[in-house]
């Protein structure tokens, strides 16, 4: 190997390094707040439960001496997990870009952000809707015959599930434009699987909700079905480069255009013919008020 090749080699390296140091920076502190912070960020998680966890102000209990450490250490990993993949993800975007072109890069600027923004999107539905509508029926189902005094440990796996895996299910269009772009999968492909995607949605639903419950699982497989159709819109403009995508997207939104301004000039049109009737009826009845008068 020539000198110029290792002193890039060498230099390469000590980015790599770099940037594995940050991200366990970024882990580090994530999780060390997550722990010092646990006590607030308990009570967000147990937030969608509406305090029916258990007759004991409503939180949920432990039954050995090491759960509740454990499920705090846990808790702290998860944070420190969630505080590093965007410091790794934008690590590896920068050790890359070199290697990329202008139209690339651009693509991957804007392509990494709407997957985090899909992410957060499917979190948040499944903390704000999926949640309180789930546990809500699954709480209050034996009431009159028993009372749920539910382990933190089996609720922060049911919460933890369902954000992480709802998060990553609505990513689907973003993916599927994606694999249609770099043509992996065609658009006539994913529009063969159209009609399975109804019973392929209750089984993912049925395998991410833990308690396999029908609220649950509708609640998860109803909002897959739409994302492979948003997906399969995407998939469609995807498919013939940018150019194409284009033109497809220009196209669809002249024809969406067109029709109010269609139906605005049929209104148009029949308000003419009304008010013309109108003018000319006034027209006939005026002499013979005159002569009446």
């Amino acid at each position: 190997m020539s000198a110029p090749n290792r002193g890039a080699a060498h230099r390469f390296g000590r980015k790599v390094k770099f940037r594995v140091l940050w991200t366990f920076v970024a882990f580090g502190i994530g999780a060390a707040s997550t722990w010092h912070f646990r006590q607030t960020i308990f009570g967000l998680l147990f937030a969608p439960a509406g305090g029916s966890l258990s007759p004991y102000g409503g939180l949920p209990i432990y039954t050995s001496p090491t759960e509740m450490f454990g499920a705090t250490f846990s808790l702290a990993m998860k944070g420190g997990f969630a505080a590093a993949f965007p410091v790794l993800v934008v690590s590896v975007y920068q050790l890359a870009s070199p290697l990329l072109n202008h139209q690339q890069r651009r693509f991957a600027v804007i392509f990494l952000p709407s997957m985090l923004v899909c992410y957060l999107g499917g979190a948040a539905f499944a903390y704000f809707v999926m949640l309180p509508t789930g546990l809500r029926f699954l709480l209050h189902f034996g009431e009159g015959i028993a009372v749920p005094v539910i382990t933190i440990t089996e609720y922060m796996k049911l919460v933890t599930a369902l954000v992480f895996w709802v998060g990553v299910v609505f990513e689907l269009p973003p993916a599927m434009f994606l694999l249609a772009k770099f043509r992996i999968v065609s658009f006539r492909r994913f529009r063969k699987f159209q009609k399975y995607v109804p019973v392929a949605a209750f089984i993912v639903s049925a395998i991410i909700t833990p308690t396999f419950d029908m609220v649950n699982s509708t609640m998860v497989a109803v909002p897959i079905i739409v994302l492979f159709e948003v997906g399969l819109a995407l998939a469609w403009l995807a498919e013939g480069g940018p150019r194409t995508c284009a033109r497809k997207a220009g196209a669809t939104v002249g024809r969406i255009w067109r029709r109010p301004v269609r139906a605005f000039a049929r209104v148009r049109a029949w308000l003419g013919k009304v008010y013309r009737k109108v003018i000319a009826v006034v027209l006939r009845v005026a002499p013979f008020r005159k002569k009446g008068g």
